[in-house]
């Protein structure tokens, strides 16, 4: 650790604000935020640092060579400025959410004429109603297929609700939607459903069932049958489907309740979704090195996990209080637009919620760490076979894909602990070699991909694997002795037999043999699992460079069809065939076209 200039430490200010713990290089490492920036950096940067017993302290201590930090106005703008500055530093000792995506929800937006139900990821405070969010599309598709057997609200596009002004869709036909495309039902009735569709989002299923009857006995003295038949059905359904949900608590606020699971440094969250009184569905979030304290470890995950566009219940249940949950408390009240709950519960429901939570926590930790040994004694005997250094815990393969040199391709497919990496996925497409030479695409890719080893999200990979034999496996041994990688990276390739029932064939550099391995053993499987992901990823690429070329290729000869109108084309009709069977007047109905150019365009197709 470098020594602090003591004039920098007198000198720290006593306001709000976050301080960056800097390395030798200049990256971040902590940040954190504080009520008192001299008191707190003081006890992280003074010798008297034995009284600071939170347990990353030493490890910080024996890195840190440089702070920066940031004066804020109060406690909030310092919590806001924490989690801007975590997302874009991505410090080693913070804890960083990575499956920070917007999961997608229900939305329902009663102030248009005719109301449908659609999928979004943006919960905006725009007058809708929202419902969610689901982690799990399936649950999010079952939910909507059984409203809309309760509800009959239209399920169709605004273009396609034109386009059935005189007769409505199949839905309508099978009882799924009131026809309002069609005139088939007036705003007053369809207004009563978007109601009742409403109050079922809000739990109310009960209520809905006692309308429904009233409704129901007063059409039938009526002598309305059809209509009494209709709400019949409708309390059929809902009180069938009334129990398949997990109702657990008589409140109908909307809640999201947030388990905790601890094992030294590793940490499970999952967050229970519960809408209108029921848990509608969970998400797990894994961490693997923990080393802040308990309280800090809860306060970064709530941060991050409401940090984006993502939706705010009412109340959030957590596992325990933190310093910050006050301002914490504030900064989500005002992104939701009304005040909301953050509480610990001691006793009753919640606590019961609470308890739910963190049971599953556990076992969702107990049940990666089943898989994580699986994995660790795959990655054993990949270890052993290849004859490594340590275990191989990222792997990356490359595959080129051409034909006789014609719109080469490279692939690169990344795996980690055992499993795809798939944002790490990357395809390239050759720039310097012409013909089929596939040793030189090889060593062009490979010289790409090194050249940014020291880039962000392109850390080495402890093995390469190399889609052929001998010689593609010297192409990279001599890519990575010029750009000095030879004693960071292990090397292996993988060929396929050439006889029939031949088993594929594995090569390491200094070996004149391939290394044995059984037909059927675990490790093979294995690499030749990871060789078939790229040479997969290899030919989709090429395909649709292909399929984009012979695409462009028969357009350009039409008179009149240009890039942008070609773009149109492609992305109205999807393909030539969807071009060749549209009619000329729906071709010049496009925007952008014309009817002299839909009738060039069927002319020179029908040739």
């Amino acid at each position: 650790m470098k020594v602090i200039k003591k004039e920098v430490l007198e000198f720290l200010p006593s306001s709000p604000g976050v301080y960056l713990l800097k390395d030798k290089k200049g990256r971040s490492l902590y940040i954190g935020k504080a009520k008192n920036l001299r008191n707190r950096l003081r006890s992280y940067l003074t010798q008297n640092i034995g009284k600071d017993l939170r347990p990353q302290i030493p490890y910080l201590m024996q890195e840190i060579c440089d702070l920066d930090y940031f004066v804020t106005q109060n406690e909030r703008d310092a919590l806001l400025l924490e989690n801007s500055l975590i997302k874009q530093k991505k410090p080693k000792y913070n804890i960083r959410l990575k499956d920070d995506k917007n999961y997608a929800s229900l939305r329902l937006d009663p102030r248009e004429k005719f109301p449908k139900l659609t999928y979004t990821r943006r919960v905006l405070r725009d007058g809708a109603m929202y419902y969610g969010p689901f982690a799990s599309g399936q649950a999010l598709r079952q939910t909507k297929r059984l409203i809309h057997k309760i509800f009959p609200l239209r399920d169709c596009t605004d273009e396609k609700f034109k386009r059935h002004s005189t007769r409505p869709c199949l839905n309508y036909y099978m009882k799924l939607c009131l026809g309002p495309c069609a005139g088939k039902v007036d705003k007053g009735r369809y207004g009563e459903v978007v109601e009742q569709t409403k109050m079922f989002l809000k739990g109310e299923r009960k209520e809905i069932i006692r309308l429904l009857c009233t409704n129901m006995n007063k059409a039938s003295e009526e002598l309305r049958y059809e209509d009494a038949a209709h709400y019949r059905d409708q309390i059929e359904l809902l009180k069938r489907h009334l129990g398949v949900d997990l109702h657990i608590s008589s409140n109908l606020m909307d809640k999201d309740i947030v388990g905790f699971y601890r094992d030294a440094q590793f940490v499970e969250f999952v967050v229970l979704f519960s809408r209108g009184g029921a848990i509608i569905d969970m998400v797990e979030y894994p961490f693997n090195n923990a080393t802040l304290e308990d309280e800090e470890i809860v306060r970064e995950f709530i941060e991050q996990l409401y940090g984006g566009e993502r939706f705010i219940p009412q109340e959030i249940i957590i596992p325990l209080r933190f310093e910050w949950v006050e301002a914490l408390r504030e900064w989500l009240s005002e992104k939701r637009g009304k005040k909301i709950r953050i509480t610990v519960p001691k006793r009753g429901a919640n606590l019961k919620l609470l308890e739910l939570a963190r049971r599953n926590a556990e076992e969702s930790f107990r049940r990666r760490s089943t898989e994580k040994q699986k994995e660790h004694s795959l990655l054993q005997r990949v270890k052993d076979s290849l004859y490594l250094s340590k275990l191989p815990f990222s792997m990356e393969c490359f595959d080129i894909s051409n034909i006789q040199g014609s719109i080469a391709v490279a692939s690169m497919v990344r795996f980690e602990d055992g499993k795809p990496a798939k944002s790490r996925y990357r395809r390239y497409r050759i720039k310097t070699v012409f013909g089929a030479n596939d040793y030189a695409m090889m060593y062009e890719v490979l010289q790409r991909r090194l050249k940014r080893a020291e880039q962000e999200d392109w850390e080495l990979p402890d093995l390469i694997l190399i889609d052929g034999g001998k010689g593609q496996l010297n192409i990279v041994h001599q890519v990575l002795s010029e750009l000095g990688f030879l004693d960071k990276v292990k090397l292996a390739s993988i060929a396929k037999g050439r006889e029939e029932g031949e088993i594929d064939k594995i090569y390491i550099p200094g070996r004149k043999d391939s290394v044995l391995l059984t037909k059927n053993s675990q490790e093979l499987l294995f690499l030749m699992r990871i060789r078939d992901e790229a040479h997969r990823f290899a030919i989709t690429y090429h395909k649709k460079l292909r399929a984009k070329k012979a695409f462009e290729s028969q357009l350009d000869f039409i008179k009149g069809i240009g890039k942008r109108r070609r773009e149109t084309l492609l992305k109205h009709f999807g393909s030539i065939s969807g071009i060749r069977e549209a009619s000329i007047e729906e071709i010049s109905s496009i925007h952008g076209m014309n009817r002299r150019v839909a009738q060039e365009i069927k002319r020179y197709l029908a040739q």
